[in-house]
């Protein structure tokens, strides 16, 4: 074999084609196709700049970012370059309408589907030899010039030859004679003008096309027979038997022989698709400016500042009316199955505004079902036909979507008419009515939250809480009136800037930045503030600080809510100044209750006293030692100290300022109590235990209040054994921890208990059982240990006694075995 009959390569260029493709479409298709795999476009451009042999065939792939802006730049070098263009199923529609309205592309770009991946091979072997074809016929066609005026000195092989290669071309030749008779044609020619060799050898050209085109045509061919130059393709309308109008593209080359006669050589190709798909482009661009008209009409009734909502929907309906050619036009509302026309423009009589109907009578009830656009032309020949609405009603045309409003179907805006539209509704029609809708549920639930918001704005008007609301740097937004009526700052004055001039002096930093801590972790704050009025006076807020967040949960604002509490505070301290004066009360009571026991403790260093002061008197008239005189006087100075301690115990129990807390011990406070009764407790013969365990935690109290509380609740365990055998004669007291969170104290008695009508009032203020009671020392122990943190109560109740219990808190961060080894 030659060098000359040794086939070339065909080279199939791919790229942004994946590896595993490029694999298989190697395995399939035959060797003498050359493969070459680019990453990018780069090395298709390098081939064309270059002038080296370009590819004959181009597999544009999935990962190609532009693939139609690579077959722009590929056709602008060679418009005969097959292109496949890779594309998922579901965007090959859509690639193929981008295709048919791009520009600088030819007709061989193709997209092809990925579900049809098997017959790619087969597609890539038609395109490559469709384009070695071309060149092959397109070389020829050059060539016949030169040939034809030798063609008389050629061999009948050599002309038959040419006819047999121009026989076989893929689009329309022949040849005409300057009256415009047919001298020859090919096989494509036939096919495309529809008619047979016999018939249309020495037939004029003019003759098979329609009367408008003839005169065209034989223009065309003067024009070309007398400028002797190839003239630019003209299309031309071509009528076919059982078929549809065709359009013929006709590109004329005058021909000229040695012996000085002269032709016409046409290439026919059938564009009918094409002209089509212009005509669609057309067709889409009066659509797109009409639509931009619309959109521009819908623009400036939507942005219109001086139109109320009411004017704005009416003129909606006006300009979708007059876009979708339909008279009737409305907005409804629906509630469960009730279809109520809001407004309308219509001179319909069933839809006006205020009419209603049930739902299933209209269109609208399959409207509100879908999540797109419903809409026919002519419902007579659909099956809409057997709808109540056309029965009744009579509506052929219908076009419609619901409204929807905070996530659910507020109604439908749709158009109608009594008769058929003879224009369908295309995919414009339907994107306007769902910007439309869009706009329509827009201003609905603006105008729904505008409400709400002018409710909420009333109501913070005119509540008398204080309201601020900040930004997140907490500078101040607004203010309500009660806010100036509260603190006398108005609301220019306190705009913009912080909180901070409203404070008393009273919080130290600490305070302050723990509620920052709170607020800006999204927590929220509430206690009581003690803030300063524009006349410089203080006043006592209950205040909550909330932090507000937007929908990815930062905080936007705070809303600080407070109201005044001044009187409260105030009326508070008079209380608590009042329980004071009542609790020196009650413990001067107490004092003069425990009189006998306190004279007897009191006489007991007393008697000592003179005593011992007698007995050195005999000693030193006696003559005796001075060492026994100074241990008597060392005794009379000890037993006066014991008598001052009783009289320094009893001046702080009666003193009317309370001490301040303190941290103590239960166990001292328990036998500093102890002490007190015991001398009452021995003079009636009542016996008095103690329960302390080791290791109690300390509790953070006023000393004299705790002492009251349990002085109270052991005299009245005293008072209820009295009288009883000996053997009931006993009081018991106890305490021990709970967890370390807090301390129990009991303290029981052998008594008879309390009646049951009484146990329900034993707390109340002057309730008593005993004879010569006032009834306000439960009540005062209740109060002491509430304010304590604590609480007081009835723990048994039983014929042959009774226990009162009260709870203390343990000092904050204290353990058991930290005041164990204190002790």
């Amino acid at each position: 074999m030659t060098a000359a009959s040794v086939p070339v390569q065909a080279v199939v260029h791919l790229v942004g084609v994946d590896d595993g493709l490029a694999g298989e479409l190697r395995e399939q298709l035959s060797p003498d196709m050359q493969l070459v795999r680019l990453d990018g476009d780069e090395r298709l451009w390098q081939d064309f700049q270059d002038g080296s042999r370009p590819a004959d065939m181009v597999l544009l792939g999935l990962d190609l970012a532009e693939p139609v802006r690579v077959a722009q730049r590929v056709h602008a070098y060679d418009k005969h370059v097959a292109i496949l263009i890779l594309s998922a199923a579901a965007r090959c529609t859509q690639l193929k309408r981008t295709l048919m309205f791009s520009p600088f592309l030819g007709n061989e770009v193709t997209p092809w589907s990925m579900a049809e991946l098997e017959e790619l091979p087969g597609a890539i072997r038609a395109a490559v030899e469709r384009r070695r074809q071309r060149i092959r016929y397109l070389n020829t066609i050059a060539n016949a010039h030169i040939r034809l005026e030798k063609l008389p000195l050629l061999q009948p092989e050599a002309s038959h030859y040419l006819d047999q290669l121009l026989d076989h071309a893929p689009i329309g030749v022949l040849t005409v004679d300057p009256s415009g008779a047919i001298l020859t044609l090919n096989h494509h020619a036939l096919a495309t003008l529809a008619v047979n060799e016999r018939g249309a050898l020495g037939r004029s050209l003019p003759e098979l096309f329609p009367e408008p085109e003839r005169e065209r045509l034989g223009t065309l061919l003067g024009r070309c027979l007398k400028d002797m130059a190839r003239l630019p393709p003209e299309t031309l309308e071509l009528a076919v038997p059982d078929r549809d109008i065709r359009h013929i593209e006709v590109t004329p080359a005058p021909m000229a022989y040695r012996t000085g006669q002269r032709g016409v050589m046409l290439i026919l190709q059938d564009v009918t698709d094409r002209v089509a798909l212009e005509r669609e482009r057309q067709q889409a661009e009066a659509e797109l400016r009409l639509h931009a008209t619309v959109l521009r009409a819908f623009h400036e009734i939507s942005s219109a500042p001086a139109l109320l909502l009411e004017e704005k929907l009416h003129r909606l309906l006006m300009l979708g009316c007059e876009l979708f050619g339909l008279p009737i036009g409305t907005l409804s509302r629906i509630d469960g199955q009730c279809f109520r026309v809001l407004d309308a423009v219509s001179e319909h009589p069933e839809y006006v505004a205020g009419s209603s109907k049930d739902l299933q009578e209209t269109y609208c009830a399959a409207t509100v079902a879908s999540s797109e656009p419903v809409a026919f032309e002519h419902a007579g020949v659909t099956e809409w036909r057997t709808h109540p609405t056309y029965l009744r009603y009579g509506l052929e045309a219908y076009i419609g979507m619901r409204v929807q409003v905070d996530g659910g179907v507020y109604g439908t805006l749709c158009f109608a008419s009594q008769s058929p539209r003879a224009k369908r509704f295309g995919s414009a029609d339907r994107e306007i009515l769902k910007l439309m809708c869009q706009w329509v549920g827009g201003e609905l639930q603006r105008e729904r939250a505008e409400a709400h918001m002018r409710k909420l704005s009333g109501a913070l008007e005119q509540t008398a809480d204080s309201v601020i609301i900040t930004d997140h740097d907490r500078r101040i937004e607004y203010v309500n009136p009660a806010f100036e009526r509260l603190t006398g700052y108005c609301q220019e004055e306190a705009v913009g800037h912080k909180t901070y001039f409203l404070r008393s002096g009273v919080h130290d930093e600490k305070f302050y930045a723990e509620l920052r801590r709170t607020i800006s972790g999204g927590g929220v704050f509430r206690g009581v503030l003690v803030n300063r009025k524009k006349n410089g006076e203080l006043f006592h807020e209950q205040k909550t600080i909330t932090p507000l967040k937007d929908g990815h949960g930062r905080i936007t604002h705070f809303i600080s809510t407070s109201h005044d509490i001044t009187e409260l505070v105030k009326a508070e301290a008079r209380g608590r100044r009042h329980q004071a004066e009542l609790a020196h009360v009650a413990r001067l009571s107490t004092l003069g209750e425990m009189t006998s026991g306190l004279a007897h403790e009191l006489n007991q260093p007393l008697c000592a006293i003179v005593t011992y002061a007698q007995t050195c008197l005999r000693i030193l008239d006696s003559g005796g030692g001075v060492r026994q005189v100074r241990y008597g006087l060392e005794q009379v100075v000890r037993q006066a100290e014991l008598g001052g301690a009783i009289f320094r115990r009893l001046r702080n129990f009666a003193r009317k300022g309370d001490a301040p807390r303190q941290r103590v011990a239960p166990g001292d406070l328990i036998h500093e109590v102890a002490g007190f009764i015991r001398a009452e407790a021995e003079q009636h013969q009542v016996g008095l235990e103690l329960d302390l365990p080791p290791g109690l935690p300390r509790v953070w109290a006023d000393p004299i209040q705790i002492e009251q509380v349990l002085l109270n609740l052991v005299r009245n365990g005293l008072d209820a054994i009295a009288g009883l055998p000996d053997e009931r004669r006993c009081l018991r007291i106890g305490a021990h921890s709970r967890d370390n969170r807090s301390l129990r104290v009991c303290i029981s008695d052998g008594g008879r208990g309390c009646p049951p009508e009484a146990v329900d009032r034993l707390f109340e203020p002057f309730f008593t059982t005993k004879p010569s009671g006032l009834g306000m020392g439960l009540g005062i122990s209740q109060s002491l240990i509430e304010a304590h943190g604590g609480r007081l109560w009835l723990d048994a109740n039983t014929r042959n006694g009774a226990t009162f219990c009260f709870t203390l808190p343990v000092e904050e961060g204290q353990h058991a075995d930290e005041d164990q080894s204190a002790a």
